[in-house]
């Protein structure tokens, strides 16, 4: 068990799976995962899209902003997601990272505190 919003935890599992199938060409493998460690649990969203450049990453939380992937079936991107995703993860006391070379896809995730056991 963490500690988390549901419905905010819901939304921002939606949004990364959702940015990975935007950004992923067709056929290509989406991950997703869950590791649980003492005191955190992380999740993982995992795409073979085109990556993030180092550019990229420096206003990928950033709201409204417009990077340089395009989504690979013409989808309209309003560049909120992750700006909104980072704020509902930190929000639950949580942290969100990126993992991601351009080329090579991206992986984010989410690690939560776990709920205290009386």
């Amino acid at each position: 068990m963490v500690q988390a919003d549901s419905a905010a935890l819901s939304q921002v599992l939606g949004n990364l799976l959702s940015n990975a199938v935007k950004f992923s060409p067709l056929g290509k493998e989406i991950s997703i995962g869950v590791r649980s460690e003492a005191s955190y649990a992380e999740y993982y969203v995992q795409d073979q899209g085109p990556g993030i450049t180092d550019e990229d990453k420096t206003r990928m939380f950033q709201r409204y902003a417009r990077l340089s992937a395009r989504p690979t079936g013409g989808e309209p991107s309003a560049g909120l997601g992750l700006s909104i995703v980072k704020k509902l993860v930190e929000a639950m006391g949580g942290a969100l990272t990126c993992e991601s070379t351009a080329g090579g896809g991206a992986r984010f995730t989410v690690r939560l505190p776990k709920t205290r056991q009386p």
